[in-house]
């Protein structure tokens, strides 16, 4: 079994409350710990922890402190990685709803094909497949 190693910005960018920070970073030049607290609605101790992960792979920083007061900002612009939620690009072509089981059983038998065909063995067994979106070039 092959094993699907993600990059680690990406990663952390799919976690809801550290998207939600850097997304409120991006759209404003720059926020406080007390802002960003309100933004996310998350205690103070998990607002901290979320800050110093984006902070360790050098997508923000706490670039100015004023008394107790720190000022947190974006210094590394990375797309967003897709969660799911967010609409579909130009060269979607088409996305298949697998909540029917009968759909998602000919979706895991397509994909294991596929997955042999292609040399690159994917464990589907322990996921839950929800759908999925066709890309192309449209002519």
């Amino acid at each position: 079994m092959a094993r699907i190693h993600a990059d680690p910005v990406s990663t952390s960018l799919m976690h809801p409350t550290r998207r939600a920070l850097y997304v409120a970073l991006l759209e404003a030049d720059e926020y406080t710990t007390v802002q960003l607290q309100k933004i996310v609605g998350v205690d103070r101790y998990n607002l901290y922890h979320h800050l110093k992960k984006l902070e360790s792979l050098g997508l923000v920083m706490n670039h100015r402190d004023q008394g107790r007061t720190r000022w947190w900002c974006v210094i590394d612009r990375v797309p967003l990685p897709n969660d799911g939620s967010a609409v579909s690009s130009d060269n979607t072509l088409g996305t298949i709803d697998l909540s029917n089981p009968r759909v998602q059983a000919a979706a895991r038998t397509m994909l294991r094909e596929l997955s042999e065909l292609s040399g690159k063995a994917i464990n589907f067994d322990s996921a839950t497949l929800e759908s999925l979106e066709i890309t192309g070039r449209k002519n």
